[in-house]
């Protein structure tokens, strides 16, 4: 009979490097795995950042207008003293001292508020009602009293999207509309600047 045991502790030492590997593999993977979790909650993190300040913001910009509305509350007008007819002409120079000057009505209309900016306007149009076309975008900014005929706003409204599109706020598609970007988009276009 042949004496095997070189044999088997080559095996035995095969086996033992192959354990190793396999460890040293699986370790490799955890690492790998930390790494992308790290990554992915890195970006998941910055999104949330990013939509908290988006919170912020229109919390803000919708408090000062109920803020301002609260500290302009109406006044309440004099209520003018309605004379009969007859006594007013029986007693002309006292129903002109007694009747009180007429003031300018003042809530026959409300005092337009000044509107937000341009771009702000279309990023919250395309926020709230989807993809619009350049078309569609323009009449509304007319409709809001942004200019005052349509050529003027075909040219204000196609340089603001523009530009909004190069600072990564919106996106246009391939069929040319307008569309809001998503807080991927904007984080992306972050991490490439």
């Amino acid at each position: 009979m042949r004496d095997i045991r070189g044999d088997l502790q080559d095996r035995a030492n095969l086996l033992e490097e192959q354990i190793k590997a396999q460890e040293a593999q699986f370790e490799h993977l955890i690492e790998q795995l930390h790494k992308e979790q790290d990554s992915k909650l890195t970006g998941l993190r910055t999104e949330l950042d990013a939509v908290s300040r988006l919170m912020e913001l229109e919390s803000r910009r919708f408090e000062a207008p109920a803020a301002d509305q609260r500290v302009q509350a109406p006044q309440p007008e004099p209520q003018a003293v309605h004379q009969p007819q007859q006594h007013a002409q029986a007693h002309p120079q006292q129903h002109a001292q007694a009747q009180p000057q007429p003031q300018p009505q003042q809530h026959a209309q409300p005092q337009p508020r000044p509107p937000q900016p341009l771009a702000d306007f279309l990023i919250r149009t395309l926020n709230e009602a989807g993809a619009m076309m350049r078309d569609d975008l323009r009449r509304l900014a007319l409709q809001e009293g942004y200019f005052a005929d349509a050529d003027t706003a075909d040219r204000g409204v196609h340089a603001t999207l523009i530009n909004v599109v190069k600072a990564g706020l919106i996106r246009q598609l391939p069929d040319g509309s307008f569309a809001p970007a998503t807080v991927l988009d904007t984080i992306r276009l972050r991490h490439a600047m």
